[in-house]
């Protein structure tokens, strides 16, 4: 008998976008490293990436997605 898995659906969506974030600044530090020179669009993209994945860093660290949304924005689910 498999137990269902309660999960919070806030955190699954942050975690994708950690990916995402991750995938665009690897590509971004590969151009780079291919000696092309970013433009302004793709820098800025760079620090908005880096700014996500800091902020959600420090807020995992301090704890702030350990209780339930305030907002009510994201509801519990259930895996079977």
């Amino acid at each position: 008998m498999t137990i269902p898995k309660v999960i919070d659906a806030r955190t699954v969506w942050l975690d994708s976008i950690c990916l995402q974030a991750e995938e665009v600044l690897t590509k971004l530090k590969q151009r780079e490293i291919k000696g092309i020179t970013l433009n302004q669009s793709e820098q800025n993209m760079a620090e908005l990436c880096s700014a996500y994945l800091y902020m959600l860093q420090v807020c995992k660290e301090y704890g702030i997605f350990d209780s339930d949304d305030p907002f009510n924005l994201f509801n519990k689910e259930t895996l079977h």
